[in-house]
């Protein structure tokens, strides 16, 4: 067993590891669109969270009564952390149409509130920087404080967020939100707001599944889907008109909203506290 505690606001920078594993016959199920796109293929990458130079940790930096706390033990990364922001960064980047599975669980502590709640199940996947030429790893750029990301690529779904309550949003989103330090329009899924069958349980293992495939992206716990989108389909793009945010209907397709072809994937919390297992990624084969 590995057990490691960390008390610090200073991110940590680990270096690059794989490790690979043949595939498996239990393997994810197909879901939604999935079912007649795609089939599930091997695996590239599982994880007992027994190598911590895996990993590249952001965590705000932000004063407070509680410390963050970072651990790997029993098979888990296990993240606490109190009145702050944290993205977790798997130091591997996937290339083309991928699954990721992990389960992940808010424990019965987190139903007290106050600096730590039963909130933001939340995932960054197929992400780079800016222009696909930044570091994502850069500290200076991407920093733990959620406001930090809105200019990079990629993929967000977000399960329980909701300002200062929290687990009452399940959100789908298409980053970048911002280019050259101006709003910029971008794919915004909320319709699952408030119901409470698409919210966080605390105390359970949630099983959460993760899907970019031929420019289909689609996020899924426990075997429901809650988002997701192909060409064709009519999404929703926030944007501002006149100064104003605004949002509005668009077409979903390759010319006005390019799929992103690789990248990397991070756990994303904040206020919380988030234990994670079983974490594998697959490869997708067309049907």
């Amino acid at each position: 067993m590995t057990k490691l505690n960390i008390f610090t606001s200073i991110p940590l920078l680990f270096s690059v590891a794989l490790l690979s594993s043949c595939a498996t016959a239990d393997k994810p199920e197909e879901l939604g669109y999935g079912q007649s796109m795609f089939s599930v293929g091997e695996e590239l990458y599982s994880t007992d969270f027994s190598n911590t130079n895996e990993w590249v940790i952001q965590v705000e930096a932000k004063e407070g009564p509680e410390k963050e706390v970072i651990e790997f033990h029993d098979g888990m990364l296990d993240l606490y952390m109190p009145a702050r922001g944290c993205t977790a960064w798997l130091n591997h980047k996937f290339k083309g149409p991928i699954l990721i599975e992990y389960k992940v669980l808010c424990p019965l502590e987190t139903v007290n509130g106050g600096s730590i709640q039963a909130r933001d199940i939340n995932n960054f996947w197929h992400c780079s920087g800016v222009d696909n030429e930044t570091d994502i790893f850069n500290y200076e750029l991407f920093n733990g404080g959620f406001s930090s990301y809105g200019k990079m690529q990629g993929y967000y779904a977000s399960t329980g967020g909701g300002g200062a309550v929290g687990n009452q949003t399940t959100r789908f989103r298409r980053y970048p939100r911002v280019v050259n330090e101006k709003p910029f329009p971008h794919i915004a899924l909320n319709d699952r707001d408030g119901n409470e069958d698409y919210l966080i349980t605390p105390g359970k293992w949630h099983t959460v599944q993760l899907v970019i495939f031929n420019g289909m992206a689609q996020y899924s716990m426990d075997g429901k889907v809650f988002y997701e989108i192909k060409a064709g389909d009519t999404v929703t793009v926030e944007t501002v008109v006149d100064g104003e945010r605004a949002v509005i209907e668009e077409e979903y397709n390759e010319e006005t909203f390019p799929s992103y072809d690789e990248g990397y994937f991070g756990f994303r919390l904040v206020r919380t506290h988030h234990q994670y297992k079983d974490l594998k990624v697959y490869q997708l084969d067309p049907k």
